[in-house]
Parts: C-alpha cells; sequence; structure tokens
C-alpha cells in the first residue's frame, strides 16, 4: 500500500514522497503547472507541445538540484544524460541545462525499439549505443514516457555493461517522466539492486509528474484510474474531476490515457490526432456520463481543426 506525504513546495511545484515497497526508496511525484497542459489537454502536440516539455525539464532540474543530495557540487563533466531515443529527445534536456546553468550537457545515446510480443506484453531491441561522454563515478539521468518500462530496462542494462567494462564507477541515476506507470516503475527496485551488485552507494532518483499512473491491459494506455495500480496525489484528483468527471466512477479517468503516444505528439502529430479521434468515436459508443461524452465531442471536435491546420500550406519567406 502506497503512502503519499507532501515534503515541499519548489517553483510553484508540490512535491509528494512516494512510500512502496516496490518502488524506489526516492521516489517522489511533483504537480508542476507546466506538466498540466500537457496531460490534461491532448491536443497540444508538436512545438506547442515541446515547449511545456521544456518547462516541464527545467522544473525538474530545479527540483533535482534541491532534492537530489550532492547534485549541486557536481560539475559539466561529472554528469550524463542517456538520450533513449527517440522518446528522451522531446524532454530537451541539454537546452534546459543550457539555460539554467549556462553549460554544455554532456549527451550518452541508446537507441531503443520497442516491439509487441502479444496483448499488452512488450519486448525491446537496443539498436544503437554511443557512450562517449559516459563519466567515471558521475551522476547520470534520463527522461522518457515509462509504460512497462521494457525500454526503459534495456537502457539500464547497456549502461550498466558499459559502465563495467570501462572500469568505470557511478554514483546515481536520475529519472524524470512526465508520465509513468506504477507497473513500469516498479521494475526499477530491480534494477538498482543490480547496479548495487557492483556500486553499493549506487541509488535512483525517480522523479514522476502529477501521477504514478495505471497501466491499461493493452500496455500503452496510462490511466488516472486503475485499482491497485494508480497512485494520485489529492489535488491530482481534484484536477481530474474539474475536467474528466468523478474520480472514481467517471469513464474518463479509468479509460483516456494520459499522455497518448509521446514519440507520436512530438514527431508525427497527424497519428497522434487520428488516435485521439479514434478514441474519442470509440469512446462515445460506451461512454454513459454526460461529462464524458461532451468532453470527447470537443476533443473529437478539436482534432479535427488540428488535423486542417496541419494541411495548411508554409508562408511564403518574407512575408
Amino acid at each position: 500500500m502506497a503512502t503519499l506525504k507532501k515534503v515541499r513546495t519548489l517553483v510553484n511545484s508540490n512535491i509528494y514522497k512516494v512510500d512502496h515497497p516496490e518502488l524506489p526508496k526516492n521516489t517522489h511525484i511533483v504537480c508542476m503547472p507546466p506538466a498540466h497542459k500537457i496531460l490534461y489537454d491532448p491536443i497540444i502536440y508538436g512545438m506547442k507541445l515541446r515547449r511545456q516539455a521544456l518547462e516541464c525539464s527545467k522544473t525538474f532540474l530545479k527540483v533535482a538540484l534541491e532534492m537530489v543530495p550532492g547534485f549541486k557540487r557536481l560539475g559539466s563533466r561529472d554528469v550524463s544524460e542517456i538520450v533513449v531515443l527517440r522518446g528522451s529527445l522531446g524532454y530537451q534536456f541539454d537546452t534546459a541545462f543550457a539555460e539554467l546553468f549556462d553549460r554544455y550537457l554532456p549527451q550518452c545515446f541508446v537507441g531503443a525499439r520497442r516491439f509487441r510480443i502479444s496483448g499488452g506484453e512488450f519486448g525491446a531491441d537496443i539498436f544503437y549505443t554511443n557512450f562517449e561522454a559516459l563519466p567515471d563515478n558521475g551522476v547520470l539521468f534520463t527522461g522518457d514516457t515509462i509504460a512497462t518500462g521494457v525500454s526503459l530496462g534495456k537502457t539500464l542494462a547497456v549502461t550498466r555493461s558499459e559502465l563495467r567494462e570501462r572500469g568505470y564507477d557511478v554514483q546515481k541515476l536520475i529519472i524524470f517522466s512526465i508520465a509513468a506507470s506504477f507497473d513500469g516503475c516498479k521494475k526499477l527496485v530491480e534494477w538498482e539492486e543490480r547496479y548495487k551488485e557492483w556500486w553499493p552507494d549506487f541509488d535512483i532518483h525517480l522523479f514522476v509528474a502529477e501521477a504514478l499512473f495505471g497501466l491499461a491491459d493493452n500496455g500503452t494506455d496510462l490511466l488516472f484510474r486503475k485499482e491497485s495500480e494508480a497512485i494520485v496525489p489529492e489535488e491530482t484528483k481534484k484536477r481530474v474531476e474539474q475536467l474528466y468527471g468523478d474520480y472514481e466512477t467517471g469513464f474518463l479517468p479509468g479509460n483516456m490515457c494520459s499522455i497518448f503516444d509521446w514519440g507520436d505528439r512530438n514527431f508525427k502529430p497527424e497519428r497522434h490526432l487520428d488516435d485521439i479521434m479514434m478514441f474519442a468515436k470509440k469512446s462515445m459508443k460506451v461512454a454513459k456520463d454526460p461529462r464524458a461524452k461532451k468532453v470527447l465531442k470537443e476533443l473529437e471536435r478539436n482534432a479535427k481543426l488540428a488535423l486542417k491546420k496541419l494541411d495548411q500550406p508554409l508562408l511564403k519567406l518574407g512575408r
């Protein structure tokens, strides 16, 4: 059973310590204003999404600076981002790092491709790595959405192997996710222990925005409500109720994905908008509460309008 305790308020964000035996000891939920626009308005995509994601990353770095022991004392050569292609690109940590600290952020790259095995079961392949910027005895961090946790697990495996092959030490791994499932994040406990086998003082610091979501049976959708999985602060529940209806009984809290497909929202917006329309049409056939029907109609209408904008020609140079 999870317990939540509000521990701090930083950069206009409320921070909750999550105590659960299946999660890393240093797990926090951060209710941050820029994440609200992403998680509660699926029509935001492309450049608008990237602007909000950048603000999320800047907020996360400010929070980590205060919450993670020793982070303030690190130099640029002591840190590196593990960029998980392509999801991490949407987090823009390099830009956030430069704007906050006026420093270059060293980056390592891991290409992870997730594939469906059957139903809600997924696997992942690693097709590319570049660890030239890996620091010795440094702090690593990464950002991505976390559903099943398979891609993150593969990334941690190849990173661990690289550290061992080089004979490097490592202090910490800091993870930030704008949308993360409880089911995916609980796998981090095992990885924390596997790293501790070689580096006893190693620990993982997990920061997630707004909630630890429930993972739908399809292995992709991250739900605001799922029994025995979703860990949601009361202020998040109130925001959900204002937009989507009763948290405990409403159709949308338990059926609509909080993030949809992160990659498509960033890099393939037409497919993302098509997914919204498909979800809205399908859900209107089964949703019964009036609030859900109203929201679904608005979603479908706004997605259609957004698709039309994508078809508009580019402005001529000089106009």
